[in-house]
């Protein structure tokens, strides 16, 4: 399982740097792999995943030189395309439940009320992803809002205008990117092999405990654990909340609760003993390197 694990870091990676270079920026796998681990860090210190995603903005804002609404939009095209991939593999899923039998109606409409929100959020974010301009009053005033935190951080910094600059990177970065047909289908390939890595860890620790599920099963089980973990809760690395997600959804599909609490429990401890290590060596890269170009930065304006 650490393998597979590995395997998936490797895919999550993939999908992003493909984007990147789709974007028209070049960035060595490994240094996209080291923010990718950073990020995945940052969601299980931070009160929220949307840190996770924060963090790979900024990190490959500054590794590339893109503008930060470059790097915005393919960190929200590389999320969109990871969602159109799970979605389409939890509706196969379902669909194959229902014809073979093996799912009642009553769990079908128990499963649904999660994706249909999925879907509803995914049209939402492509819509404000191609017309972002409708962001602009919004973004106005959480600049406006954000002005004197960021000054005492820069003191000359000016939020005027930047709205509208980071909304106009956005757009142009996220149609030149759309127009980039191979890397875009390529990274959705990958986005399907970090999902399915994540399937099979689930699946193959409740082999482990003696219960006998269908892959069906485990792809709608983790499509309700993933939609769970995007779900912005102030929760670090949602943990606990991710565990009953898992484990209320084997439920439904008859698992006993102690077996389905268990693998819910194991496949969280197979992951986060080889996440942390890893990401936590990474996250202390990007600090120790942006905190030691702030006190170049300090030193240089301020000589003694």
């Amino acid at each position: 399982m650490v393998c597979i694990q590995l395997l998936g870091f490797t895919f999550y990676a993939a999908a992003w740097y493909l984007l990147i270079r789709a974007a028209g920026y070049r960035l060595p796998f490994l240094t996209c792999q080291g923010i990718t681990f950073a990020s995945i860090f940052a969601s299980y210190t931070m009160p929220s995943g949307v840190f996770l995603e924060a963090a790979r903005c900024i990190l490959g804002s500054k590794e590339t030189g893109m503008r930060l609404g470059e790097s915005t939009a393919t960190v929200i095209l590389h999320r969109i395309l990871y969602i159109i991939g799970f979605l389409a593999s939890t509706a196969i899923a379902m669909l194959a439940l229902t014809l073979s039998g093996n799912v009642t109606l009553s769990a079908i409409l128990e499963l649904t009320f999660l994706p249909v929100v999925a879907i509803a959020g995914l049209v939402v974010l492509l819509y404000l992803s191609l017309d972002p301009k409708r962001l602009q009053p919004l973004l106005d005033r959480v600049l406006r809002f954000a002005q004197p935190l960021v000054k005492l951080i820069q003191k000359e910094a000016d939020m005027t205008g930047k709205a509208d600059q980071f909304l106009n990177e956005y757009h142009l970065s996220f149609r030149k990117i759309l127009s980039s047909k191979t890397n875009v289908a390529a990274s959705f390939v990958a986005s399907i092999g970090d999902w399915a890595c994540s399937v099979l860890i689930l699946w193959f620790v409740l082999l482990s405990l003696g219960a006998s599920v269908s892959l069906w099963v485990v792809m709608i089980t983790m499509a309700i654990g993933k939609m769970i973990q995007m779900t912005p809760i102030a929760v670090p690395g949602m943990l606990g909340i991710y565990e009953t997600a898992i484990t209320a959804a084997l439920s439904i599909f008859s698992i006993p609760v102690a077996i389905a609490a268990s693998a819910a429990l194991l496949s969280r401890i197979v992951t986060a003993w080889l996440d942390l290590p890893i990401t936590g060596i990474a996250a202390y890269h990007y600090g120790y390197k942006l905190l030691g170009q702030r006190g170049l930065s300090f030193h240089s304006t301020n000589p003694s």
